[in-house]
């Protein structure tokens, strides 16, 4: 017969495992962004200050809505939405490479998210944006090359290139990125290390206790109208 006095040890002893095999994930992540390359599109290294930095560097509270919100054991990764999961990283129609715009380029991030701090949303750039760069650059070998004629074709045929958004929330959020940015919360407290990134992905599952954590630590409203209305 099951002795329910077990039942805090087995808690605890499946906390410590949880937490051991996070730990070694965790450490995986960090020397895979360290090491990795640009990707296709280039064979430069990652430098300069973003060099040693994984993906999810700067996040708040490291993404998690609690102490044991650990990304291995996430409710989201086994059963879904995978769009809110961490890690999410939908393939896009263009392999556009923040790496290769912002650390190679030098490009400011609101050259092409323009409205981050004037509207409730984060533009994407459409394909006018694009083209003022890429009537005369066109890529300085085959892969990016490959990539760049898409964009031709877009511009062609006068339609908008169909990205596939990534940081999916469900539809009763009214998240406003305004707000945000006028009140101090850094584009990397959300979204990591973005200019690291060869595919722009996930770095949080944003569930509603991580957003409650930073408002309060902010002595910002936790009403339940701030954000569903």
């Amino acid at each position: 017969m099951f002795n329910i006095r077990r039942i805090p040890l087995l808690v605890f002893l499946v906390t410590v495992l949880s937490l051991s095999i996070w730990v070694v994930f965790d450490h995986s992540n960090i020397v895979v962004a360290q090491s990795q390359e640009v990707g296709p599109l280039t064979t430069a290294p990652i430098t300069g200050p973003y060099k040693d930095l994984p993906v999810d560097a700067g996040v708040w509270n490291d993404g998690k809505a609690a102490l044991w919100d650990l990304n291995i054991i996430d409710h989201y990764r086994y059963f879904g939405p995978k769009e809110r999961a961490k890690g999410y990283k939908p393939e896009q129609p263009i392999k556009f490479n923040h790496i290769i715009h912002v650390q190679k380029n030098k490009m400011e991030c609101q050259y092409c998210h323009w409205s981050v701090s004037k509207a409730a949303y984060a533009a994407i750039p459409e394909v006018e944006t694009c083209m003022g760069c890429h009537k005369l650059v066109k890529g300085t070998d085959p892969a990016s090359q490959a990539e760049i004629k898409k964009l031709d074709e877009f511009w062609a045929k006068g339609i908008a290139i169909p990205w596939n958004k990534v940081h999916v929330m469900p539809q009763y959020v009214n998240f406003n990125h305004k707000r945000h940015v006028k009140a101090g919360v850094n584009c990397q407290e959300c979204h990591g290390q973005v200019p690291n990134m060869p595919e722009v992905e996930r770095v949080t599952s944003m569930k509603m206790g991580w957003c409650i954590d930073c408002h309060r630590d902010r002595g910002t409203s936790i009403d339940c109208y701030t954000c569903h209305h």
